[in-house]
């Protein structure tokens, strides 16, 4: 009986840094996992940022090409003229746009 209380008692203490040795080991991974987790989300912020930057370039980028498009001015068939980028937006209030006949050479 005497022997398997002490077998008892040094396997326990035997035992016993192994649990404490995992514990602290996965506190550190916990921690480790968290900082991990800290910064994916500030480089998703980042990300986030760029992206939206990108996106207001683009649309500056669209609107300075939509404002110096050239424009042409078109005949209406009632006489009046209009001004367009597109022949297919000219004189749409006035009945279209006048055809004209091209001469053959």
């Amino acid at each position: 009986m005497r022997r398997f209380i002490s077998a008892l008692i040094i396997s326990g203490l035997c035992a016993s840094p192994v649990v404490f040795a995992q514990d602290s080991g996965t506190k550190t991974e916990a921690k480790k996992a968290g900082e991990a987790t800290k910064d994916a989300a500030k480089d998703t912020g980042s990300a986030a940022k760029h992206a939206g930057k990108a996106a207001v370039n683009g649309t500056k980028k669209t609107a300075r090409a939509t404002k110096n498009a050239v424009s042409h001015t078109y005949a209406c068939v009632d006489g009046t003229s209009d001004t367009a980028t597109l022949k297919a937006n000219a004189c749409k209030d006035h009945g279209g746009v006048k055809i004209t006949a091209k001469a053959k050479s």
